[in-house]
């Protein structure tokens, strides 16, 4: 009966060890690429990690790291815009080295039209820019998630030309690390105390 309870126990404490040993995700990165978007519709045709980069994904990402955007195309309306129905859609996943793969889960996003020559957009062009909100996942050396995590681009097209033509984006993705887990913490706390008493009670027998 002690042994199962102390089984017991000692399970419930590596599963609170691994909770708390999770690895978070924080970082930032840029990139460039290219896109089509319509007036309803964006779909990413390629991109690429270019620019400044930091954190985690300084570590296992390179200039020239492709970005492997979602198949088919990404609706959206103007203002705020949620993937699914209560849920998410991944965004993009980047394949980094020694077998790190990040993914960015996006929860929803706004996207708005600039057309007054501001935010880098050119003067009589229209710009669509879209700030999508979510987080990263990492599988591979480091497995876990991030906290709150960004993408935001831009993406052009002049007037004279088909809002479908190929546009060039410039994107920047941020991730925050999230805190420890009071939750993780206490219950390898209390599972330790446990232990402790059944072991003290056993010896006292």
């Amino acid at each position: 009966m002690l042994k199962s309870k102390l089984l017991a126990l000692l399970s419930v404490l590596i599963l609170g060890t691994a909770a708390a040993h999770a690895d978070p995700i924080s970082g930032y990165f840029s990139a460039v690429g290219t896109n089509q978007f319509t007036s309803s519709t964006i779909t990413f045709d390629w991109g690429a990690v270019a620019g400044a980069m930091g954190g985690d994904f300084q570590t296992y990402l390179n200039q020239g790291t492709a970005i492997n955007f979602m198949s088919g195309a990404l609706p959206y309306t103007q203002g705020m815009n949620n993937p699914v129905p209560g849920g998410m859609v991944p965004l993009f996943t980047i394949n980094g080295t020694g077998g790190e793969v990040f993914t960015f889960m996006m929860t929803s996003y706004s996207a708005s039209y600039i057309t007054n020559g501001s935010s880098s957009c050119g003067a009589g062009s229209i710009c669509l820019n879209a700030t999508g909100n979510g987080y990263f996942t990492g599988a591979g050396p480091l497995t876990g998630q991030s906290g709150d995590a960004v993408f935001t681009f831009t993406s052009q097209y002049s007037p004279q030309n088909q809002a479908n033509d190929i546009t060039t984006f410039s994107a920047s993705s941020s991730a925050t690390a999230p805190t420890p887990e009071p939750e993780s913490l206490a219950l390898v706390g209390s599972g330790l105390l446990a232990i402790a008493g059944f072991a003290r009670r056993r010896f006292n027998v």
